[in-house]
């Protein structure tokens, strides 16, 4: 089996897609899969990235612009004759197209074209972002384009059964779930770090985390209230660490909150010790799709204050591997907070049933089954080719 992916995000830029490619890349090598990625150049990142090319893997990349509302995104927008060639070149037996945009598109394209099998995955709920940018007007047009693009997909694949039936009010059709894991290896207690507790300035106080891109979208605006509201009744007794950038850190730094740490984003080791040296997970966040670094936190043994709402919701029980407020409740996001830090017996609870649930979800077993979605659409794509008669 050959396939080629189109992608509008990509390594070094740090989110869930990428992380969710590059196990992905790692699993086909290791079974001796050809694969190819159509990805974005981020020429300021030259240095972080990591491009391979082997017998089974392959990047080609495309120079894009910069994106006012991700500054750490490119939009890419190739050739249709570049990507024809290349492509032909590769002959793929599947095209998965992961993006909607230039690169996204392209790939779409030429799917149809060739009449290739085309797999989709969808992985942001862009309509729940608008509002959060002053774009709510803009929502009519985007519905349509994004449900005439995923139209011409054999089988769209979400992260979340909430994400699936999200898209099944809006009659998507041919939906499946491409669930996500975590690499126990990678995120684990055991990376611990007393030196790393005492840089961060968390020596004899409760460390709250939060882990992810800094945008209004991520409900951080409860975050901040929930620090201040903490400061107010336990001063001098916590931290909160923020890891990843985007446009909203500048408001944080702007707060004047002295506990307040910025690491910016952190790869590897260096986001393992992060992890496994807090003490709470603090995601205000109701529109993920699924939450990868929720899984990580757990997976870390780290306690997890969450949101009852998106696609964190297939794994997230309220008392039983996290404390869920509704989205938007600055008040009780806060309380769930405090309760975290004052009650040691939840904690280990939280903790012991959060690892329960990190451990359950192996990537191998979720990067088969994708595989197998491979296979059922090459076969449908065959089966639906007119027959030769002899």
């Amino acid at each position: 089996m050959k396939i080629a992916y189109f992608t509008d995000t990509y390594a070094p830029e740090v989110n869930g897609v990428t992380s969710t490619f590059d196990k992905l890349s790692v699993y086909l090598e290791r079974k001796g899969v050809q694969h190819v990625f159509f990805a974005p150049d981020y020429k300021n990142a030259q240095a972080q990235r990591s491009d391979t090319t082997s017998k089974t893997k392959s990047v080609h990349r495309f120079p894009g612009v910069k994106v006012g509302m991700s500054p750490n995104s490119c939009l890419s927008f190739p050739k249709a004759s570049v990507i024809n060639r290349l492509c032909d070149r590769f002959a793929p037996d599947v095209v998965h197209v992961s993006t909607e945009f230039g690169i996204g598109y392209r790939g779409m394209k030429y799917a149809v074209s060739r009449k290739l099998p085309l797999i989709m995955s969808c992985h942001t709920d862009y309509c729940k972002y608008l509002k959060f940018f002053g774009l709510t007007p803009l929502q009519g047009a985007i519905e349509t384009y994004l449900k005439w693009f995923y139209g011409f997909s054999q089988k769209t694949l979400v992260p979340s059964m909430h994400t699936l039936e999200c898209l099944e009010e809006k009659a998507y059709k041919n939906l499946g779930i491409w669930t996500r894991g975590v690499d126990a290896g990678i995120f684990s207690k055991r990376y611990k770090s007393d030196n790393l507790r005492h840089e961060l300035g968390a020596d004899g106080k409760f460390a709250f985390l939060y882990v992810g891109r800094l945008s209004p979208e991520k409900g951080l605006d409860l975050l901040l209230h929930a620090v201040r509201e903490v400061n107010n009744r336990f001063p001098n007794k916590a931290i909160f660490v923020f890891t990843g950038d985007g446009p909203y850190a500048n408001i944080i730094r702007q707060s004047g909150i002295s506990n307040i740490v910025m690491t910016g984003f952190k790869r590897g080791h260096e986001l393992s010790e992060i992890y496994a040296s807090c003490d709470c997970f603090a995601m205000p966040s109701g529109t993920e799709t699924f939450g990868n670094t929720i899984l990580e936190a757990m997976s870390s043994g780290l306690p997890v204050a969450g949101i009852a709402s998106g696609g964190a919701t297939d794994y997230l029980r309220h008392g039983y591997n996290a404390l869920l407020s509704a989205e938007g409740s600055k008040d009780a996001f806060t309380r769930n907070l405090v309760a975290i830090m004052e009650n040691e017996e939840l904690r280990k609870t939280l903790s012991e049933n959060g690892l329960k649930t990190a451990m359950s979800r192996d990537w191998d077993g979720i990067f088969d089954r994708l595989l197998l979605d491979y296979a059922a659409v090459i076969k449908e794509n065959l089966d639906s080719l007119p027959k030769q008669v002899s």
